[in-house]
Order: structure tokens, then sequence, then C-alpha cells
């Protein structure tokens, strides 16, 4: 007879994911350039009260990308303001580019170096202006998936004003 025991404290990575749809008043063709091109991307890609500082993106599938920013981070119990205030980087390779319809990409923050996750941003039109319909699969733990929703939701704020303004 098998017996068969199963760790509770393991996670299952693929149940941790998250998706947010917004629809940004401005072309699929603009859309798309805000995430592509680091002149528009410094509009907008810079989480909360954060700055963005550089990108490097070589969008193209298996080209790589680079995201510095800086400002302060989210607050963890015991953090000083001086800790807080840190220069930030997110990179990647991109493993689909299909242009104005689709991007994915996998995702490593320098806040959580073992972790690496993957992101799909889908461009559709719709009345009044492109939807925007992003994935981020395969997070470590549920508060990363938290902690990245939250910054989403900051960027897709800040982004609907940098193209709809």
């Amino acid at each position: 007879m098998a017996t068969l025991e199963m760790d509770q404290n393991k996670v299952d990575r693929s149940a941790l994911k998250l998706e947010l749809t917004r629809v940004i008043r401005a072309s699929r063709a603009r859309v798309y350039e805000a995430w592509t091109r680091p002149e528009i991307l410094q509009k907008w890609h810079a989480p909360g009260d954060m700055n963005f500082v550089s990108a490097t993106l070589d969008v193209r599938e298996g080209g790589t990308y680079e995201v510095l920013s800086q400002g302060m981070m989210c607050a963890k119990e015991g953090m000083t303001d001086e800790e807080r205030k840190r220069q930030v980087a997110v990179r990647g390779q991109y493993l689909r580019v299909i242009p104005n319809e689709l991007l994915q990409f996998t995702w490593n923050g320098s806040w959580a170096p073992t972790e690496t996750s993957m992101v799909t941003v889908f461009l559709r039109d719709v009345e009044g202006g492109t939807e925007i319909r992003l994935q981020h699969e395969q997070l470590a733990t549920e508060s990363s998936r938290d902690g990245h929703g939250m910054g989403w939701e900051s960027l897709f704020g800040k982004l609907a004003t940098a193209l709809e303004g």
C-alpha cells in the first residue's frame, strides 16, 4: 500500500497569479509604444512614490530589458526610512513579442532576486481606446502576488495619466 503525504507548507506557484484589466484612452499603437520605448516608459514605469531612473529595452523575442527606479520602497516592519530609500531594478527577457498585440516577458526584481515570474500584456481595441489585460504568473508567495498587484495598479494609473493627459 502506497501513501502520499502532502507538505502543507509548499505553495503551488502556478496558482499564484494576478490579472488586471484597464482601458486606456489611446490607440493600441500608442499603448504598445509606452511599453517598448524608453522615452515613453520613463513617464510611467515607477510604482508609488518612486522615480524612473533609466531603461534598456531590446524588444524582440530573446531580447532583454532592465528598468531602474529609485525612491521609497514599501515599508516592511522594522525598516528605517534610509533603508527604504534605494534604487531597485526589474530585469528579464522577452519571450513573445507581437507588435501592438502582445508582450510576454520574465520578471525579476532586485528586491527578491530568487523570484522570477512571468508577465503577459495583451492589447486589444475597444470602444474608447485600448484594453490592456495584464497577467502576472508564477509568483513565489501570496505576499509577492499582493505586492505586485499594488505595484501594477499604481503603474496603470500613471500609464493612463501619461497617455491620456
